[in-house]
C-alpha cells in the first residue's frame, strides 16, 4: 500500500466541510503551553540534495570484507531472490496480519517457514518467528519456567551475548539460574531435574553431546542452535529429545549488516503449543471449501490476553521469516548440505594450522590463541576473528569466565563459511 499525500486543493475542501479556517484548529483543545511554536529545523532538502549526503555517508564505509568473524553471526551467501521476494509489496511488512481475509500471501508464505523450521529441527511445531536468538533463548527458559517452576541451569557454552540476554529477562522474572561450566570446550553434564539449557555447536564452535545430556536432564531440556544451516550436517536436536529448540534465522538469507536483523526460531513439542510465545499460522479452509490459512491459538497471545499473554510479539520479525523461507527453498535439502561442508572444509585447512585451544570435535567455528595482526586482515579486505574479551558477559568478571570456560580473554574464535574458495582460504591461512 503506497502513500499519497493530500493535495492543497482537498485540504481546503476538507477544512471546508469541517468548518474551519486552519488545521491549528483541530489542535484547539491542547493548552498553547504545551504547542511547540517553533522547532528550529534547517530549511527541507531536495530529492538531489538528499541523495549527495546519503552518498557521501555511504562512501566511508568499506563493505566488501571477507569475514573471519562468527559468534552468532553469519556471512553465508545471500541469493538475489531473497532480495527480490522480499521486496514484493504484499511482503515488505513485519506487521501482524490480523486480518486473514487480506493477509493470505503472507500467512502462507509464514505457514512454509514453520513448515521448513519443523523439518530443519525435527520438532513438532514452530512458531512465525521472533524477535532474535536471545531473546527466543530467553522466552524459552520463562516457558519452562512456567511449565516446573524450577531454576535455569545454563552452560557456560551459550554464546556470551545471547546469555546475557537470557541472564536479563531471568533477573527481571525472579527466576532462579545457575552456569555449568565446561571442561575442554564441552559442558561439565551432571544429573539434574532443573530446566538444562545448552547451545550445540557452542560458542566455541565444539560439538555437545546432546545424547548424554537428554539422558542427565530429567527437567525440561531446551537446546540452542546457533546457525540453522550447520543441522544440513549434524543429527537435529528433535531426534534427541529435546523439549524445546531455539535458533536464529539471520544465516538463512538474511545480511549481517551491523549484527542485525535477526529473526528468532522456536519450536516445541505438540503438547506444549499453548504455552509456546509468538504468532501461529495455521491451515484451514473457507466457507467455500478452499484451502486457506489463519492466525492460530490466538488466545495465548498479548491482543487478547495482554498482560497474562506467553509474550508480547506484536510487529516483530515477519519479513525476515519470509526471506529464510525462500532461501532454504532455493536451495534445499542438498544445497544447503553443500554449504555447511564447504564451510566446514574451510574451517579444517586453517585448523591444520591454528592449533584449537581445547581437544574437541568442532564444526566452522574454533578457539585459537593464535597471533592474530587485525590490521594485516583489514588491509587484505578481511574481518578478523573475534577476540573474546570484546563479547564478555558483563553479569561476570574476567576471572570468573576464566574459570568457567578455561578461556583467556586473549583468545580468538575464528569462523569461515563457504564464501571463502579453495584458493582464498589458502591466502587467509598465509596471513597467520
Amino acid at each position: 500500500m503506497y502513500f499519497i499525500p493530500h493535495t492543497e486543493q482537498e485540504i481546503i475542501e476538507m477544512m471546508q466541510f469541517l468548518g474551519i479556517k486552519s488545521i491549528d484548529e483541530l489542535f484547539d483543545d491542547i493548552p498553547e503551553k504545551f504547542k511547540v511554536k517553533n522547532l528550529g529545523l534547517d530549511r527541507g532538502l531536495d530529492e538531489v540534495e538528499v541523495y549527495k549526503l546519503a552518498y557521501n555517508l555511504a562512501s566511508k564505509n568499506r563493505s566488501h570484507f571477507y569475514s573471519l568473524a562468527g559468534c552468532g553471526v553469519y556471512f553465508h551467501y545471500v541469493p538475489a531472490v531473497c532480495d527480490f521476494v522480499s521486496s514484493l509489496p504484499g511482503f515488505f511488512t513485519s506487521y501482524t496480519p490480523y486480518q486473514a481475509e487480506l493477509s493470505q500471501g503472507i500467512m502462507k508464505a509464514l505457514f512454509y517457514f514453520q513448515s521448513l523450521m519443523t523439518e530443519l529441527f525435527n520438532m513438532d511445531v514452530s512458531n512465525a518467528g521472533m524477535y532474535g536468538g536471545a531473546s527466543a533463548l530467553a522466552e524459552a527458559c520463562i516457558m519452562a519456567h512456567r511449565m516446573t517452576k524450577k531454576k535455569a541451569l545454563l552452560s557456560a557454552g551459550i554464546n556470551p551475548l545471547w546469555l546475557e540476554v537470557v541472564v536479563s529477562y531471568l533477573k527481571s522474572s525472579e527466576i532462579e539460574f545457575d552456569i555449568v561450566p565446561l571442561k575442554e570446550g564441552r559442558t561439565q553434564i551432571k544429573e539434574n531435574d532443573n530446566i538444562f539449557v545448552i547451545q550445540s555447536p557452542n560458542f566455541l564452535g565444539a560439538l555437545e553431546d546432546l545424547e548424554e545430556a537428554r539422558k542427565k536432564s530429567k527437567g525440561v531440556f531446551i537446546v540452542a542452535v546457533p546457525d540453522p544451516v550447520d543441522m544440513a550436517i549434524l543429527e537435529p536436536p528433535g531426534s534427541f529429545g529435546a523439549d524445546i529448540v531455539v535458533s536464529d534465522g539471520q544465516p538463512l538469507g538474511n545480511y549481517p549488516y551491523f549484527g542485525g536483523a535477526s529473526l528468532g526460531i522456536f519450536l516445541t513439542k505438540k503438547e506444549n503449543i499453548r504455552r509456546m510465545p509468538g504468532r501461529i499460522i495455521g491451515e484451514t479452509q473457507d466457507m467455500d471449501g478452499n484451502t486457506c490459512y489463519a492466525m492460530i491459538l490466538q488466545t495465548r497471545e498479548q491482543h487478547i490476553r495482554r498482560e497474562k499473554a506467553t509474550s508480547n510479539i506484536c510487529t516483530a520479525t515477519s519479513l525476515l521469516a519470509v526471506r529464510s523461507a525462500v532461501f532454504l527453498k532455493y536451495y534445499g535439502a542438498d544445497g544447503l548440505k553443500k554449504i555447511a561442508q564447504t564451510s566446514e572444509k574451510n574451517s579444517m585447512f586453517l585448523r591444520e594450522k591454528l592449533k584449537p585451544i581445547f581437544q574437541a570435535e568442532y564444526i566452522k567455528e574454533f578457539p585459537t590463541y593464535a597471533d592474530v595482526d587485525e590490521k594485516k586482515f583489514l588491509e587484505n579486505g578481511i574481518l578478523p576473528p573475534v577476540r573474546l574479551e570484546r563479547i564478555l558477559p558483563k553479569f561476570i568478571d574476567e576471572i570468573e569466565f576464566e574459570s568457567i570456560t578455561g578461556l583467556k580473554k586473549d583468545a580468538y574464535i575464528i569462523c569461515t563459511t563457504e564464501i571463502f574458495s579453495d584458493e582464498e582460504i589458502k591466502r587467509v591461512r598465509e596471513l597467520f
